[in-house]
């Protein structure tokens, strides 16, 4: 991504590194092979980056000066140190002020959020912004927004309180003046992207004000802050969904004490439910093993009766407390599977095909099942269904193939949908 410095407005990874942009000279570039800009008309390159995409970095900062990259997000954020070979300056956590950040001595600096500014994160085309929910149709307009930044919660898989431990919550000023910005785009839909949006206090007000775009609006929660009035008042401002995260149901969080108690009251008052869930590979590493947790998991769809799931293999993330425990199975070819649908951690090629079709399997199943039948109907065309329809597609050609490498192998064979 490049600019000039008198144009640098520019869009970066949401909550964790965001540079607020001026007026509408604005590029966001997805593939730094085709930056169109000459390199004696840039001043800095501003690079945000996630742990996928750390060779692509490397191999653009090899390709420029130094001291013109700047360089957050993500991987920078927790583990600075792996960028100063490549970047002039390194910003960690989140930053909306980048100008003041600049100033600050050192190369690695901690970012500046000041909360004066609209930081944009949907400078793309919008129409690209294709949300896999419920009911949406592929020509529906979603946008997003972050209210906030950060979780003071420390589950052990994840790497959000590492970027920040505390809740950064932008004033509601700002959220309103994000709010006429998006009504231009007309969404149909959106998109809360916070951590755990009603840890806020004043997120009552700020719902309020995002309910004037009148859009089904969806959210991450957890259950343990889901009482039945604030289910009440998030349906009279325009919620139609919460993210839940089931996460490992092998693993008790006491976030999800009151989940049983919140799906029911949510499903009362016609709120959906979206329930993410996390597969570790060593815990499936079996088709015996794999039978018994997928029946654990139906089971839990059967009781709590989600409109949507999500499953997501485990990624260990250094600075969390399972890192100690998986780093020996993380290389670096690894880095490029941290896109939460490869099970990388199994090492064994037929097995990782087969723990990946088993999760699609079974979330398919769920959607097409008794239970599913009795809470909306699967095959509407929405952005859900399609995407399931290429999977299933995509899984089909991937199992075809490694068939025809080894012809004898009976788990292969068995890789069908019931």
């Amino acid at each position: 991504m490049t600019f000039p410095k008198q144009d640098l407005n520019l869009g970066l990874e949401p909550s964790v590194l965001t540079v607020v942009p001026d007026g509408k000279n604005v590029k966001y570039i997805m593939d730094y092979n085709n930056i169109e800009f000459k390199e004696e008309d840039v001043d800095l390159y501003l690079c945000s980056v996630y742990i996928t995409g750390m060779k692509d970095f490397i191999k653009f900062a090899k390709q420029h000066p130094k001291s013109k990259i700047i360089v957050g997000g993500y991987e920078p954020t927790m583990n600075p140190g792996d960028f100063t070979e490549h970047a002039g300056k390194i910003i960690t956590g989140p930053c909306d002020s980048f100008w003041e950040t600049m100033e600050q001595n050192g190369q690695i600096v901690k970012g500046i959020t000041l909360n004066k500014r609209i930081p944009r994160y949907d400078l793309y085309d919008i129409k690209l912004n294709q949300q896999i929910i419920p009911d949406k149709k592929p020509e529906d307009i979603v946008t997003s927004i972050n209210t906030s930044s950060g979780c003071p919660n420390k589950c052990d898989f994840c790497c959000s309180p590492i970027m920040s431990n505390h809740i950064i919550s932008k004033p509601l000023e700002l959220v309103k003046k994000e709010i006429e910005y998006l009504k231009q785009h007309h969404p149909k839909f959106i998109f809360i992207r916070d951590e755990n949006f009603p840890l806020q206090k004043d997120w009552k007000a700020k719902l309020q004000e995002i309910s004037k775009l009148d859009a089904k609006t969806y959210l991450f929660a957890s259950a343990n802050l889901m009482s039945e009035d604030t289910i009440k008042f998030m349906k009279d401002n325009n919620v139609y969904m919460t993210c839940l995260g089931l996460e490992d149901i092998t693993v008790e969080y006491g976030k999800n004490k009151k989940l049983d108690d919140v799906c029911e009251k949510l499903w009362k008052h016609g709120i959906f439910k979206y329930l993410s869930f996390i597969v570790d590979p060593l815990k499936v590493n079996t088709n015996e093993k794999s039978a018994v947790f997928y029946d654990m998991l139906i089971d839990r769809f059967n009781n709590l009766k989600p409109e949507m799931v999500c499953g997501n293999f485990l990624m260990p993330f250094k600075g969390t407390k399972l890192w100690n425990k998986y780093k020996h199975l993380v290389s670096e070819e690894d880095f490029s599977q941290y896109n939460s649908k490869s099970a990388f951690l199994e090492k064994n090629p037929e097995r990782r095909l087969i723990d990946e079709f088993n999760m699609f399997k079974y979330q398919w199943n769920y959607y097409n099942s008794d239970t599913y039948k009795g809470i909306r109907n699967f095959k509407t065309n929405d952005t859900l269904y399609l995407r399931f329809l290429e999977l299933k597609e995509m899984f089909a050609q991937k199992i075809s193939e490694a068939i025809k490498k080894n012809p004898q192998s009976e788990n292969l064979k068995a890789l069908k949908l019931d």
